[in-house]
């Protein structure tokens, strides 16, 4: 399900004021810059238009509103019908533009109905972030297969956003400059778990979750030995608050526990979708491990592409 949304002359006509308003402003940030005013140009006003998944709580919407306070296009991506509308309200209460879409990642047939709304609405994108994630699926404790057939967890964790980064970078290389960004963890690991994707046997919510973060990982090595190309196309991982992965939010008081940081503090994930250090190298592992070979990194992506049908370009 897609929301009403202007068209793509509005984008265009918003990157032209903003560099208009720029010009105008430039002598002003040379100044301050030089005095050491902190206010650089990377804080110019622009638009670049970006894909945020799981936007409508936590993390996701936090760095939405980030992204509409630097003048930015947000596409904000949930599961609830409401939730969609309600954040867009929120990000137009903050000035902000915003568009919503509905789908639930969980299944392929609808990542792909995603990626055709994105992409016929929005030809380009200048950043995806794939930050919608799951902590055993129902909270029951209990492995969840999807009516795909898929555990829950490897499901949302990991093959939406491969799927989803095959059908939608054509848009991001369209920009000049794409950053492809995969939220990850420092939780990755349960290497063993390599050699059954879906847990079939030996299943703990802890297991899955960790999995699908080591699974995030090496996917990006080996999406960025294919296809990283910067400026043009970057793509990164992270944990989203890489110095504690302690934010609090409905999957941490899930898995672990409550009391974690306010997630004002995870502002890593916009960093890396806007940072011009992060547009001018591919392939940086941010607060996150993954210990695992070429040749394993190389067996994932092939399994994963038989588990999405995903078609690389």
């Amino acid at each position: 399900m897609r929301f009403p949304a202007r068209s793509w002359k509005s984008v265009r006509s918003c990157a032209f004021v903003g560099f208009s308003f720029g010009v105008l402003l430039w002598p002003q940030v040379r100044l301050m810059a030089s005095q050491g005013g902190g206010y650089g140009a990377r804080t110019m006003p622009t638009c670049g238009v970006y894909l945020v998944t799981g936007a409508t709580d936590g993390i996701g919407r936090y760095t939405a509103e980030l992204l509409v306070k630097q003048r930015h296009v947000v596409l904000v991506h949930g599961r609830s019908v409401q939730r969609v509308k309600d954040t867009v309200a929120r990000l137009e209460r903050l000035g902000g533009e915003a568009h919503g879409f509905v789908a639930d990642l969980s299944l392929m047939s609808d990542v792909r109905k995603l990626a055709q709304e994105v992409s016929e609405k929005f030809p380009v994108l200048h950043g995806l972030l794939n930050n919608a994630g799951t902590f055993d699926g129902d909270y029951t404790g209990k492995r969840v297969v999807t009516s795909e057939g898929n555990e829950y967890s490897l499901a949302v964790n990991v093959m939406a956003p491969f799927l989803l980064s095959s059908l939608l970078m054509p848009t991001l290389k369209s920009s000049g400059s794409g950053r492809l960004i995969v939220t990850a963890s420092m939780s990755a690991g349960y290497h063993q778990g390599l050699k059954d994707l879906q847990l079939e046997q030996g299943y703990s919510a802890h297991h899955a979750y960790s999995l699908s973060k080591l699974c995030d990982v090496m996917m990006v090595k080996e999406m960025d030995r294919r296809y990283g190309s910067p400026p043009q196309l970057c793509i990164h991982t992270l944990d989203p608050d890489p110095t504690s992965s302690w934010i609090d939010t409905k999957m941490l008081r899930a898995g672990w526990s409550s009391g974690g940081h306010p997630v004002s503090r995870a502002t890593a994930s916009f960093t890396m979708l806007t940072d011009e250090k992060y547009g001018k190298s591919s392939g940086i592992c941010w607060g996150v491990g993954g210990g695992a070979s070429a040749g394993e990194c190389e067996k994932l992506w092939e399994d994963l592409v038989q588990l999405t049908g995903a078609e690389w370009p």
